[in-house]
């Protein structure tokens, strides 16, 4: 009756999403990692020499400036290869060996810069009235230490950086599963209830033709409506009630004289912004379960909105004899609904599912933070 459910808009968002998890790196990041590295070289390896009672050599700085050049590239070589060609691969070993490598290749580097190619121990002897210059060979207990920290924080760094990412592709993915689950949804409210509301449509335009018009009226608004008022990922609070309405009328053309259905829906105080078709599936629930074609039954359903919150209360009595509205529950489901309401109103809404096996009925109770 739909056809198929054009998953098109949803597939484009998904794959912009996507190319946005993995787009080249925002200006404000590259400001950030600028000003830290500023602040960490200038504490660190800039700062301290400044508090010294005599004159620094230039070659010092010299020496200093590329200390710190090389630290910024053992940060990012490290974070940027090393942990995801070894360490996410499961090449732990050889990880740790190539650490430690590249710790120790900056500390020959570095020496190699400071005595040989720039003599600084010399100079700062000479400074210093030293006889005697730091031995090429000696270690710099300071400089090791600091690139070690530089080392493990880059590979903390990455790790986080990958774990926030698998975090958030995790989440978008749920996300499509359940746009996809919504679109599906859109497309086929469960045949069932449609293909009987129009043979229970036929039947009326022989004995109450004025209902019947009245039944394909609503049917026509309903099927707007999933077709094309429910695209954005909002819709007003007046339309989501005005379909609920129109669903549960069409499917009181299905029932027998053992079922009650109350309905209490008071306007709210304003038109409020709500996800689409979030509350279907609780109503299609009390449907499913709370009829029956041989005992009294009885399904009530309060829809509020005041306040900034949004209440729905569905209670129904449950019967073993539940044929009288065969798969009525169809779509989405309620565990599905769950995840959907926890991906489009996190920390804003409380689901309360209540099951009483001894009087049998099922309470549902719902407010979302608007």
């Amino acid at each position: 009756m739909f056809g198929i459910p054009r998953a098109s808009p949803q597939l484009s968002r998904f794959t912009c999403t996507r190319m946005e998890l993995t787009k080249p790196t925002s200006t404000l990041t590259v400001v950030l990692h600028i000003t830290v590295w500023s602040l960490l070289g200038f504490i660190v390896l800039f700062y301290p020499p400044l508090t010294w009672d005599f004159k620094v050599p230039l070659g010092f700085w010299i020496k200093q400036l590329a200390n710190f050049i090389m630290m910024v590239a053992v940060f990012y070589f490290s974070a940027y290869y090393l942990v995801p060609n070894y360490l996410v691969k499961g090449k732990k070993l050889l990880f740790s060996l190539s650490a430690v490598f590249l710790v120790v290749l900056y500390l020959v580097i570095a020496r190699i810069i400071e005595v040989p190619i720039l003599n600084v121990p010399k100079q700062l002897a000479a400074v210093r009235g030293w006889k005697h210059a730091k031995s090429i060979f000696s270690i710099d207990v300071h400089l090791f230490m600091v690139v070690t920290m530089v080392t493990a924080i880059s590979i903390g760094f990455a790790m986080i950086q990958r774990w926030q990412a698998a975090v958030k592709l995790h989440e978008l993915v749920e996300k499509q599963q359940i746009t996809s689950e919504l679109a599906l949804l859109k497309a086929q409210i469960n045949p069932h209830f449609f293909f009987n509301t129009l043979n229970n449509i036929y039947a009326l335009t022989y004995s109450d033709v004025p209902l019947s018009r009245e039944a394909i009226l609503k049917l026509s608004r309903m099927m707007r409506y999933v077709l094309y008022d429910t695209v954005l990922d909002r819709v007003l609070l007046s339309q989501e009630i005005s379909f609920m309405n129109d669903y549960i009328e069409l499917m009181k053309l299905r029932l027998h004289s053992f079922t009650k259905v109350t309905i209490e829906a008071p306007k709210p105080d304003q038109d409020y912004s709500v996800a689409p078709m979030l509350l279907l599936p609780f109503i299609e629930n009390a449907f499913k379960h709370g009829t029956s074609s041989l005992h009294k039954t009885e399904i009530l359903i309060v829809i509020k909105a005041q306040n900034g919150v949004l209440d729905l209360h569905v209670w129904n009595q449950i019967h073993a004899n539940t044929d009288a509205i065969p798969n009525a529950g169809g779509g989405i489901g309620l565990v599905n609904t769950q995840r959907r309401l926890n991906l489009v109103y996190p920390e804003r809404h409380e689901l309360i599912i209540q099951e009483d096996t001894n009087l049998r009925t099922f309470t549902v109770d719902l407010k979302i933070q608007l």
